[in-house]
């Protein structure tokens, strides 16, 4: 893409902006960005090291995580994927392990995979993580879809698990905006780079 995406405003209109700036990606860049994402990830030692990695099945507008989740599969690393659970009060995602095979489920029709359930609290098994974003800024904080299931999600980790956002390289920007609930992560991890903000505590 052209350009970084320009930062500031509220959350709305930056979500608005990274969406339309998704929608121009043509098919073969977002092949290309599937393969650069798993070469970047296995890059990072965190991820090269570790016996289990919770990932995400990633929408047609993410960054693709396919190659990331067949690699880590191949390498022998338990890969686990989140279930979003629509029945509780609060947002909360379930976790099943990733055998390969994916279905739309739930009521959002999520591709999700369709082994056992083992629980929110799964999560914490993970040795790091690589979750969703829209943008990240230099701080670390994260832009997500809104609905607040990555939020609940990273309070109940050991503050000492690593957590990186996947993001295109256009969409690491300067500034997303911040409200109390938002959590920072640790590093994004790009396409082509891999920046750390913080070292776990």
């Amino acid at each position: 893409m052209d350009g970084p995406i320009t930062s500031g405003g509220d959350k709305g209109t930056l979500r608005r902006t990274v969406r339309r700036s998704r929608a121009a990606r043509s098919p073969q860049e977002r092949q290309q960005t599937e393969i650069a994402v798993a070469a970047a990830a296995l890059e990072v030692e965190a991820v090269r090291t570790a016996s289990c990695v919770a990932v995400y099945a990633s929408l047609p507008d993410e960054p693709g995580t396919g190659e990331l989740r067949r690699r880590l599969r191949a390498l022998g690393v338990r890969v686990l994927l989140p279930v979003v659970l629509e029945t509780t009060t609060r947002p909360t995602l379930d976790w099943a392990v990733d055998a390969g095979g994916l279905a739309p489920t739930g009521v959002l029709k999520l591709l999700e995979p369709t082994g056992e359930r083992l629980g929110p609290d799964a999560v914490t098994q993970a040795d790091v993580l690589l979750i969703p974003a829209l943008a990240v800024d230099t701080t670390g904080l994260r832009l997500g879809r809104g609905r607040g299931y990555y939020d609940a999600t990273l309070a109940r980790l050991n503050p000492r698990t690593p957590v990186f956002a996947v993001v295109h390289d256009d969409e690491l920007v300067a500034e997303v905006p911040a409200e109390p609930h938002d959590r920072r992560v640790h590093g994004v991890l790009t396409p082509t780079r891999t920046v750390f903000f913080s070292s776990p505590a």
